[in-house]
């Protein structure tokens, strides 16, 4: 019953003004972390990195990947066609994984290729270099000695509250997933011994553990920007730096009494946390300091949406009146719930029922986009 009410909105928003637009929700958003290249006298903890977080909106990999699938495995990978046959399973990973290639070092600067814009039930979307704003903040900031550029890029995305807002991936600088392991540990090297010279390609290869493949870069996190009465920047970055950790002589003596006296120093990746949380003002430009990491950022208002993309005018006007993305398809959902939880069914559900039994479907269309108007206006 929820979910045909939720489509039955959906049908109603595709003929009505879009309210996201007048809510004015969609802000631009421009940061440039920079990284400090001074002694500190600050203690960091040898803790590992966390896990990236899988909610995390990636802007930068399709910047700067290549899917290497094909070359890797020797495989034409599976088509559409493929997908939809009982006869080839395309969950074999012989058959088709996706591999991707990521340069050691991620560019200054991340951006598209030509000047973008925002549509209607878009995620956020990357800007072009020209459309960004810190180019003499750039220039005055690399005129201070000691300090590196890590990470330029611009935004545009829809806020929403914290519990529904996703947050932005931020990655940059080098690779060292060639010597360490994600977790900081440093990759043990391969000791030859009488099986160095074996086959791998026999029947016996898939018994070997993969080499590593994803990246271990050396600023890692993300920023959470959401909408409670006020803007809100989170910011839960780490930078990982080499350096020389106290550990055990071997795996054995780490777990008995002689641990204290066989003591060697080995390579460690150690992550410096950067977690912040802070309440802004859009067009006002914010820095965020810490003994080693420097972060730039606005957040400005601009020009709302008031289309969709143009693909969806190539539909038929029962396609668009219909149509529904699972992304869209959520987020209405949760709308009705909440709605319902703090005014009761007879608040959203009850009133567009009514209405249609009452007075048809033209006056079901102003009652709903009145009801979808004051639900946006309280974001």
């Amino acid at each position: 019953m929820l979910r045909n009410i939720a489509f039955s909105i959906a049908a109603i928003s595709a003929l009505s003004t879009p309210m996201q637009a007048q809510a004015k929700t969609w802000f631009e958003v421009e940061v440039y972390v920079f990284e400090r290249q001074t002694n500190s006298v600050e203690k960091w903890q040898d803790d590992n990195a966390a896990a990236p977080n899988r909610k995390n909106i990636d802007l930068i990999t399709p910047m700067i990947s290549n899917d290497i699938t094909g070359v890797a495995l020797g495989l034409n990978g599976c088509t559409s066609t493929d997908w939809s046959s009982s006869e080839i399973d395309c969950q074999d990973p012989l058959v088709s994984a996706n591999k991707t290639a990521f340069p050691s070092q991620v560019p200054f600067s991340i951006a598209a290729a030509s000047e973008q814009q925002a549509y209607l039930g878009d995620g956020p979307v990357l800007l072009a270099e020209s459309q960004s704003e810190f180019g003499e903040i750039i220039q005055a900031v690399r005129r201070e000695s000691n300090v590196r550029s890590l990470l330029h890029l611009t935004w545009q995305q829809d806020m929403q509250s914290r519990n529904r807002a996703k947050p932005i991936r931020i990655f940059a600088g080098k690779d060292y997933s060639e010597d360490f392991e994600y977790s900081g540990n440093a990759i043990s090297e391969q000791v030859e011994d009488e099986f160095s010279g074996f086959d791998f390609n026999s029947s016996f290869a898939s018994l070997a553990p993969e080499p590593q493949t994803t990246p271990v870069w050396e600023l890692d996190g993300n920023i959470n920007i959401y909408l409670s009465h006020y803007l809100f920047i989170e910011t839960n970055l780490a930078l990982r730096q080499p350096i020389q950790k106290q550990t055990a002589s071997s795996e054995y003596f780490q777990y008995t009494e002689q641990a204290d006296i066989d003591k060697v120093m080995s390579p460690f990746l150690q992550s410096i946390p950067m977690v912040q949380n802070r309440r802004v003002r859009s067009g006002e430009i914010h820095y965020f300091d810490h003994p080693r990491l420097g972060i730039v950022m606005q957040i400005r208002k601009m020009e709302q949406p008031t289309e969709t993309r143009p693909v969806a005018l190539l539909l038929d006007d029962t396609e668009v009146n219909t149509a529904v993305t699972d992304t869209n398809l959520d987020a209405i959902v949760d709308a009705i719930v909440d709605t319902e939880a703090e005014s009761g069914p007879e608040s959203m559900v009850d009133a567009i029922v009514d209405t249609e039994a009452e007075s048809g479907p033209e006056s079901m269309v102003e009652n709903a986009v009145a009801t979808e108007e004051r639900t946006l206006k309280s974001f």
